[in-house]
């Protein structure tokens, strides 16, 4: 959760919201202060892959392959 206290008590002039925003999904609030807000949904994806030996008791990791999270 994300808490931005110093917009409470604004008055909001426009908010526009794109579907397909530069980054993806966006959200722009303009306030009768002349300021504005903007929120952006930043996904990203990564692949978690592991070769693992198992004899039971603790698994050991023979080779992690897991790759590092990348924006799509």
């Amino acid at each position: 959760m994300i808490e931005c206290k110093e917009l409470a008590g604004k008055v909001i002039r426009a908010c526009h919201i794109y579907e397909d925003g530069s980054s993806g999904p966006e959200v722009h609030i303009e306030f009768t202060d002349d300021t504005t807000f903007s929120a952006r949904l930043n996904t990203k994806v990564s692949i978690e892959a592991k070769c693992i030996h198992d004899q039971g008791g603790e698994p050991q990791i023979l080779k992690d392959y897991t790759s590092y999270p990348v924006a799509i």
